[in-house]
């Protein structure tokens, strides 16, 4: 069964709801996590406190798989590079077009990628997930 989430109050209960109904107590989810019984309440209960990986690790011990979907197929999405000097964000492919504009400070201005912007970062390879790819990360 799918479910859409668009916020994390709708993550709470569906997380609580995977853990029973792969018939996981609280307490055999924290021992399969390495945590007591009191931390993996306060994960399900403030699910915002928790890490990516850790949510993810939660997921996969409940054999929950996430798909994401995207809303406007018609646009590819922003990545977020990190440079040492600042975090900028910028559309990966269109460094140099010619509709780029900065904000007030001086940073670069979210934009989405072009049809045609080649995939990867500085030349190094992407990978393409297409629509029905199952591949495992």
């Amino acid at each position: 069964m799918d479910f859409t989430i668009q916020t994390l109050d709708h993550l709470k209960p569906l997380i609580q709801g995977f853990r029973k109904k792969a018939n996981l107590t609280q307490a055999a989810m924290a021992e399969r996590l390495g945590i007591s019984q009191q931390s993996y309440a306060q994960i399900e209960s403030n699910l915002a406190s928790t890490s990516v990986e850790r949510l993810f690790t939660i997921l996969r011990l409940m054999n929950v798989k996430l798909q994401m979907t995207d809303s406007d197929p018609d646009t590819l999405p922003v990545f977020q590079v990190k440079s040492k000097s600042s975090t900028r964000r910028r559309s990966i492919g269109v460094k140099d077009a010619p509709d780029r504009s900065t904000d007030d400070r001086g940073r670069d201005n979210v934009m989405a990628l072009p049809k045609d912007a080649k995939p990867g970062i500085g030349g190094a390879p992407a990978r393409v997930v297409k629509p029905g790819d199952t591949t495992e990360w």
